[in-house]
């Protein structure tokens, strides 16, 4: 792991805050902290929100803790990537939905019509989430192609508080500790899943933890990172990069090899694991006005380069 200048790091991470504070694009992002390896370098609180107090919604950051809970089941013995939906979920699954299984969930190729926006409607129901959801279309072949799908992470966290015996938080909770968030506010439908697409709730500090501890390992069993950091698909829309299961990956022409676990608003845990270099930003809902980028993104990418640049090796 190679040396990054703390001095360095500060001073970019109080350049972006000075943008964040000056430009009405970047208005919503409220936190913004460095860590390298178990130090937590700098940390900035724009809005008075506070750095240990849980944002109102850590989002589509929810799929990569839903990861990390996956990676522990799977070392558990609870559930295999092979094991299919219809083994996680039995026969009300519909047919055309029955083989995808647990890999095509993580790393959304199973093909159905899961979108970005469906999630809304079935959050509007008073009960029945995942037979509504087990009804969305199957529009390709499992493992084909990659669709943005929040259903599929919903289903997965069914199966999987079948799987653990009924109590899935209690579970998530007791595994995530290495992470730093056993303490996880997560929602749960009416039937008492946690959501597996979003809106699960940690402080700033919190996620700090969590990408540290992905960024060295402790976050998940021994071969886990590997898998969850391997590239499944090409990506898409809304973060246009290449996919593995819950985790956004850099492009093969990267100048330093990222891995960023993003949600909507704002919220954002990009890691350069070469290095041991965690940045953390949050954003607030309220004063969110683009819902299709993440426009502190590439000042957090550009600062990565900017203090790793003299450090190639591990990139």
């Amino acid at each position: 792991m190679s040396t990054v200048d703390d001095e360095a790091l500060v001073a970019g991470l109080q350049r972006v805050a000075a943008r964040c504070r000056e430009e009405p694009a970047l208005g919503a992002t409220a936190t913004l902290l460095a860590a390298v390896g178990d130090r937590e370098v700098a940390a900035v609180d724009l809005h008075g929100q506070g750095l240990d107090t849980p944002v109102p919604t850590i989002a589509s950051v929810t799929k990569s803790l839903l990861s990390t809970v996956t990676g522990w089941a799977l070392a558990d013995g609870l559930v295999e990537l092979t094991t299919t939906l219809h083994d996680l979920l039995g026969d009300p699954v519909p047919p055309p939905r029955r083989p995808a299984t647990v890999h095509h969930l993580l790393s959304m190729t199973g093909g159905a019509d899961g979108g970005l926006l469906p999630i809304d409607d079935v959050m509007e129901l008073p009960s029945g989430w995942v037979p509504a959801l087990l009804g969305f279309a199957q529009l390709d072949v499992p493992g084909s192609r990659f669709r943005y799908d929040n259903g599929a992470w919903h289903l997965l966290a069914a199966g999987l508080q079948r799987a653990v015996g009924g109590d899935l938080l209690g579970y998530a909770r007791r595994v995530l500790e290495p992470s730093g968030c056993a303490e996880v506010d997560w929602p749960r439908d009416p039937e008492g899943v946690p959501f597996g697409f979003g809106d699960a709730r940690l402080s700033p500090r919190q996620l700090l933890a969590f990408g540290r501890a992905w960024a060295d390992g402790r976050a998940v069993p021994d071969g886990y990172r590997e898998r969850a950091w391997r590239t499944y698909s090409p990506g898409g829309p809304p973060e246009q990069r290449p996919y593995g299961y819950g985790w956004w990956l850099s492009t093969a022409d990267a100048d330093v090899r990222t891995r960023l676990a993003a949600g909507w608003a704002g919220q954002a845990v990009l890691i350069a694991p070469g290095h041991g270099l965690v940045l953390v930003a949050t954003g607030s809902p309220e004063r969110w006005h683009d819902d299709s980028s993440r426009p502190v993104l590439p000042l957090l990418e550009e600062l990565a380069r900017d203090v790793l640049s003299p450090a190639r090796p591990g990139s």
